[in-house]
């Protein structure tokens, strides 16, 4: 028996109807159409889903990407407001400190009129003082020396220095107002006359005004007479409650005036004088300060104060 044959593809190959082995073929064929057909559905099932996955991958990069490039840009942008704000800053910072480092030579240059002004002021007060007393003058420029010898022995700073010794010159300024026959008394003052001559200490504060120049030395003239104990005037104050000013001064001035010849005494000698200051050490005087007079006085600097005005008196 001849079969006919249908071409039904390049590979499959189908048997006319009507025959029993043909239509098994057929069937047979058939079923491995459908799983050749189910296979390449499945394939491409997953080659759909595999290509989907991989797109969604490529989207969820690419909206990364997009994510960080817009990231990128802000900050690029805030990094360009920053910059802007920076050099803005730095151009202000640059015209504040030429403002301040103008203002501080303005203040440089009026704290220097001022103290020029300010030495004129103590040069006419001495004048004034040493017309009244002959013997001021050469008592002022030892109390200075002395105020300045112990400043440095003390490690105060250099200017600090300066301003105790020119400031120091002015701790009797209030004499100028105390009456003549008091101060060139030849006997010793009654508590009457007393009374009288300690108001130069209040005196003396209240004419040196309330510039800042003279703010040493209105505590210098008001404190001089105050004793580390406190039982000195005007106001009993003691210790550390006293200006380091007044505490320097009132060593030198006690210790001047002892070894100086008074219209009331005759000179100590310096060995007499030294020892009356430190007999007062811890009562009357700062004993810090007359501790370092001591050394000043052994190590012949005193002595050398001495002739060095006495030179500059004769000149």
């Amino acid at each position: 028996m001849s079969i006919e044959v249908i071409e039904v593809s390049p590979h499959i190959v189908v048997p006319q109807a009507g025959s029993t082995v043909a239509g098994e073929v057929f069937r047979q064929l058939l079923q491995q159409a459908i799983r050749v057909a189910d296979q390449a559905n499945s394939q491409s099932v997953r080659m759909a889903t595999d290509f989907a996955e991989v797109y969604r991958r490529e989207q969820s990069v690419r909206l990364e990407y997009e994510t960080k490039l817009r990231e990128m840009r802000l900050l690029e942008r805030q990094s360009t407001r920053y910059a802007e704000d920076l050099a803005d800053m730095l151009r202000k910072e640059r015209e504040r400190r030429e403002e301040l480092e103008t203002a501080l030579e303005s203040e440089r240059i009026a704290n220097e009129e001022l103290r020029r002004t300010g030495l004129q002021g103590i040069s006419h007060l001495l004048l004034a003082a040493t017309i009244k007393d002959q013997t001021t003058g050469a008592h002022l420029l030892r109390v200075r020396k002395y105020v300045e010898a112990i400043g440095t022995r003390l490690g105060l700073p250099s200017q600090v220095v300066e301003e105790f010794g020119y400031s120091s010159v002015m701790h009797d300024v209030g004499k100028i107002h105390t009456p003549d026959h008091i101060l060139q008394s030849e006997h010793h003052l009654s508590t009457e006359e007393f009374e009288v001559i300690k108001q130069h200490c209040i005196d003396g504060e209240v004419m040196l005004g309330d510039a800042r120049f003279f703010e040493t030395a209105r505590a210098i003239a008001r404190e001089h007479h105050e004793r580390w104990d406190g039982r000195g005037y005007p106001d009993g104050k003691k210790g550390d409650g006293i200006s380091l000013a007044a505490r320097i001064v009132s060593v030198a001035d006690v210790f001047d005036a002892l070894t100086s010849k008074r219209p009331y005494k005759t000179a100590w000698s310096i060995e007499e004088g030294m020892a009356a200051v430190i007999a007062g050490s811890g009562a009357q005087f700062d004993p810090e300060v007359v501790a370092v007079f001591q050394s000043l006085q052994a190590d012949g600097s005193i002595e050398r104060v001495r002739q060095e005005v006495a030179t500059a008196q004769l000149d």
